[in-house]
């Protein structure tokens, strides 16, 4: 009785001008986000900048060129490694940065490869509402959530398949609901 009430209630108060936030649940829920940057398909890594230091292009005879300065504490995607010169990350567009005691290299978790792997294989259709799970979205709330204890500090009730931060990870009954309390 007490779980027919309150999804009434919660039913009456999105239709009655609830408080909910509008994304494009298509592009919101195809992000990975690992930092400050946007994990890619094709990335093996980042390289965050420690010190002010060079970006430089592999010239065909094989010596370097200066691009232009990367900045302390800017973010780059690693798409490529080279052994030349002590070892270059490939950062894209032909661009290189050298690896030394300037830069931190870090890989992505399995966890955010396989979240990208299923993400870039199960894309969200378009013309998808907004909001399909009936709750609201939290302003500035991670889409992507460890387990379900850390998805209820942010959706106490869990997440319906559609929004943003539903993962089948979390879906263990496979119904649909995200991280559902009990009485759901």
């Amino acid at each position: 009785m007490l779980s027919k009430f309150l999804k009434i209630f919660l039913l009456l108060s999105l239709l009655l001008g609830g408080a909910t936030y509008k994304v494009d649940n298509a592009n919101a829920a195809s992000i990975v986000m690992w930092g400050k940057t946007e994990l890619k398909l094709g990335q093996i890594g980042k390289a965050t900048i420690l010190v002010d230091t060079v970006l430089v292009k592999l010239e065909s005879n094989g010596s370097l060129t200066n691009v232009r300065t990367m900045k302390k504490g800017e973010e780059y995607r690693v798409y490529s490694f080279k052994s030349n010169h002590g070892g270059l990350f490939g950062v894209g567009g032909g661009s290189f940065v050298q690896k030394n005691e300037k830069v931190k290299y870090e890989t992505p978790s399995k966890s955010k490869l396989a979240l990208l792997k299923e993400l870039s294989e199960n894309p969200q259709p378009e013309t998808q509402p907004n909001v399909s799970s009936g709750l609201e979205i939290i302003p500035g709330a991670p889409s992507v959530f460890k387990n379900c204890t850390a998805l209820k500090e942010h959706y106490p009730d869990g997440v319906q398949k559609g929004h943003p931060a539903y993962a089948t990870k979390h879906d263990r009954d496979k119904d649909g609901w995200a991280c559902e309390p009990s009485w759901r």
